[in-house]
């Protein structure tokens, strides 16, 4: 799609990008209070793995859908490191079991992700 050509259509894959970006948020608010009560109260990690199953499925369409609609907009190398990350998040959880270690790397995960998130928040409104 030439974004450059539709304008009505690139706002409305704005919009949908910068609301996919807020449910974002809340879902790493979630994967960020899960890991903290396993590193401070001791959780037993459920809400944990819960939270970063309910991430992983929503980023990955997310990015899906920016790449479908944005084509050579979109930073194709950031999204490949970012689905990096994700799946390295579910494979540690998946093969070490280790709750605390992966409270550690997800609010890590989780740092970072909000800082890029909040970088493309910004590009895609100056393009509006």
């Amino acid at each position: 799609m030439d974004i450059t050509r539709s304008p009505g259509r690139f706002d409305e894959v704005r919009l949908a990008i910068l609301r996919q970006h807020a449910q974002i948020a809340e879902l790493l608010d979630e994967l960020e209070a899960a890991a903290d009560a396993v590193l401070t109260k001791g959780s037993d990690g459920g809400a944990l793995q819960h939270a970063l199953d309910a991430l992983h499925v929503r980023f990955i369409k997310h990015l899906e859908y920016e790449e479908f609609h944005l084509g050579s907009v979109a930073d194709l190398g950031e999204h490949v490191e970012q689905r990096r990350r994700m799946r390295g998040l579910v494979h540690d959880r998946d093969v070490f079991g280790d709750r605390r270690g992966l409270a550690r790397e997800a609010r890590a995960f989780v740092h970072v992700l909000r800082k890029e998130l909040a970088e493309e928040t910004a590009r895609l409104r100056e393009l509006g």
